[in-house]
């Protein structure tokens, strides 16, 4: 089964990410600070990433990075952030993913295993390698320390994670447990989605 992120839980804690408001304001800081994020989720989305307002928030914090912040600039942010921390759009679905888990834990009547991306998912290159956690957001620095998430966040190509799948479905590294994979994605430039032609 493939989940979301946000059913990994925050590191040191029982925590999962989706019931943590730090972790939704590190998510869309990091989000709207990527080129290739933000393309990825216009591309994804397509007229639905108008309502996310991510290029006008990327904007606004591209402002307050460069000392050229504006009134409306600072709206635009404070507005998103409070949106992203209160009632993020996206949490009733993650919800669901983490509900969904919820159904295979504990149950050994089945051999089941469920996957949830890293938090900085895209599309990107292919490198065809990753790495491996069980249970939690993987995070860069500590990985027990779940303090500040900001600019801590990993994330995978989707071309590496179906490699990750595909490895599992034959090596069944990870039998009833809920598992991550995260690979490089330094680079920022925007790859064609491979949700565009569905």
């Amino acid at each position: 089964m493939i989940g979301g992120c946000g059913s990994l839980f925050l590191p040191g804690t029982k925590i999962c990410a989706v019931d943590s408001p730090k972790f939704w304001l590190a998510y869309w800081r990091s989000m709207a600070d990527s080129y290739a994020h933000v393309t990825y989720l216009e591309q994804r989305f397509g007229n639905g990433a108008a309502r996310l307002d991510i290029r006008a928030y990327r904007s606004a914090r591209g402002a307050q990075r460069e000392g050229r912040d504006t009134p409306e600039a600072q709206f635009v942010r404070e507005s998103h952030e409070k949106r992203a921390t209160e009632n993020d759009h996206a949490k009733p679905l993650i919800t669901a993913c983490r509900t969904s888990l919820m159904f295979f834990e504990g149950n050994s009547s089945l051999e089941w295993t469920f996957v949830s991306p890293p938090a900085m998912y895209r599309s990107g290159r292919k490198t065809g390698t990753y790495e491996t956690l069980t249970d939690y957001i993987p995070l860069r620095g500590d990985q027990n320390d779940s303090g500040i998430l900001e600019g801590r966040l990993k994330g995978i190509s989707t071309f590496d994670f179906a490699i990750a799948i595909a490895d599992e479905a034959e090596r069944r590294n990870f039998r009833e447990q809920h598992w991550t994979a995260w690979g490089e994605i330094s680079d920022d430039e925007p790859a064609p989605s491979p949700y565009i032609n569905l």
